[in-house]
C-alpha cells in the first residue's frame, strides 16, 4: 500500500467516525417544589423534580437534604424513575425531627449524566403559619396606631 492510499483510508475513517459521535449534553435535574408536612413531631418533604432523561441510563440517582447550613447532610439514593410525558416525578423524604424549633433546609438532586448537583430549593421549616402572621400584623398595626394617637394628643 502506498502512502496516499493509507492516508485516504485514515481520512475516510475519521470522517465516517465523526458521523457517529454524539455530543455530550447533560440535562440537570430541577427541583420544582418542596411541600412540607408535619405528622406528629416528624417532618416529611414531598419533593417535585423535573428531569428530561437522555436515554435509559440517564435518571435522577440521588437527592441531598442539607439542614442548617451543612451541619446535617443526608443523601438518599433513588432507583430509575418511570418516564412520564411531562418529565416530572415526586420523591417522599422523611426529614424526621428537627434539631431545634426550626431549621433551614436545602434540597438538591443529581442525575447520572450531570456531573454536579442541581440548583437548590431552600426554605425555613416550619414556615410561619397564616394565623401567626395575621396575629403579628394585628399587633404591629395596633402598636403603630397607639403611638400615632399618642403623638397627636401630645401635639394638640
Amino acid at each position: 500500500m502506498n502512502k496516499v492510499t493509507l492516508a485516504s483510508i485514515i481520512v475516510t475513517l475519521a470522517i465516517v467516525g465523526t458521523c457517529f459521535v454524539r455530543s455530550a449534553s447533560a440535562n440537570p435535574a430541577v427541583i420544582q417544589n418542596v411541600v412540607v408536612s408535619k405528622i406528629g413531631n416528624r417532618y416529611h418533604l414531598e419533593i417535585t423534580i423535573y428531569h428530561v432523561g437522555d436515554g435509559v441510563s440517564d435518571y435522577v440517582k440521588k437527592i441531598r437534604v442539607n439542614i442548617n447550613y451543612d451541619q446535617n447532610i443526608t443523601e438518599m439514593a433513588l432507583s430509575p424513575q418511570a418516564v412520564t410525558p411531562d418529565h416530572i416525578f415526586t420523591v417522599s423524604y422523611d426529614l424526621g425531627q428537627l434539631p431545634g424549633d426550626s431549621a433551614y433546609v436545602e434540597v438538591y438532586a443529581e442525575c447520572t449524566t450531570a456531573s454536579s448537583w442541581s440548583d437548590p430549593w431552600s426554605g425555613q421549616i416550619p414556615e410561619l403559619s397564616l394565623p401567626f402572621m395575621l396575629a403579628g400584623l394585628v399587633f404591629a398595626t395596633s402598636v403603630s396606631l397607639y403611638f400615632l394617637r399618642k403623638r397627636r394628643t401630645v401635639n394638640v
